[in-house]
C-alpha cells in the first residue's frame, strides 16, 4: 500500500530533505495495524538513515513507531471514516503534528533529524473482472516522514 512504480517518486518524498518514511498499513482482515519503513532498504549501507552514527536517532524513533500500542499507531487508528468507508487521515496528521511530533523532534534534533506527518489520497482503478468495466476508488495513505535538518551534520 502506498508504493510507487520503480520510475515514480513516491508522493511522501515530495521534498528534498525527506530521507525515508514510515507508512501506516492496515488491513482489517488479517494483518495488524502498523507502520512499515519505505525508502531505506537495510542493504543500502550508505543511506543516511542506515549510517552507524545515526543509529541512536533511528532507535529513538522506531521504539515508538514500531510499538503496536504506541501513540503513533493509536493516533493513526482513531480517525473518522469518510462516506465511502475509508479513513480520513487529515485528522491523524493534525494530531501527530500537535501531540507526538514536537516531543519526538526534540529528541531527534541533536542528531540532525526531524519528523512530520503526511497524508495523501491516490485513486486506483478497481476492475470488475470478466464482466468488464470497473471504477476508480480513493485510497488514503498516511506516513511519518523522516527529514534531515538542513545545515545539521548527523
Amino acid at each position: 500500500m502506498g508504493a510507487a512504480c520503480c520510475k515514480c517518486t513516491p508522493r511522501w518524498k515530495n521534498e528534498d530533505d525527506v530521507i525515508c518514511a514510515y507508512l501506516y498499513e492496515e488491513c482489517a482482515c488479517c494483518r495488524p495495524k502498523k507502520f512499515i519503513i519505505r525508502g531505506c532498504r537495510s542493504k543500502d549501507k550508505d543511506h543516511d538513515w542506515n549510517l552507524p552514527n545515526n543509529s541512536t536517532a533511528r532507535k529513538l524513533l522506531e521504539e515508538e513507531i514500531f510499538n503496536p500500542y504506541g501513540l503513533p499507531v493509536q493516533i493513526s487508528h482513531d480517525v473518522p471514516k469518510a462516506c465511502c468507508g475509508y479513513q480520513m487521515f487529515e485528522g491523524s496528521v493534525a494530531r501527530l503534528e500537535s501531540e507526538w511530533c514536537p516531543r519526538m523532534n526534540e529528541k531527534l534534533e541533536p542528531y540532525g533529524f526531524m519528523v512530520d506527518g503526511f497524508e495523501w489520497v491516490e485513486y486506483r482503478y478497481i476492475s470488475h473482472g470478466q464482466n468488464g468495466g470497473g471504477h476508480t476508488q480513493p485510497v488514503p495513505h498516511l506516513c511519518i516522514r523522516v527529514k534531515k535538518l538542513i545545515g545539521k551534520n548527523a
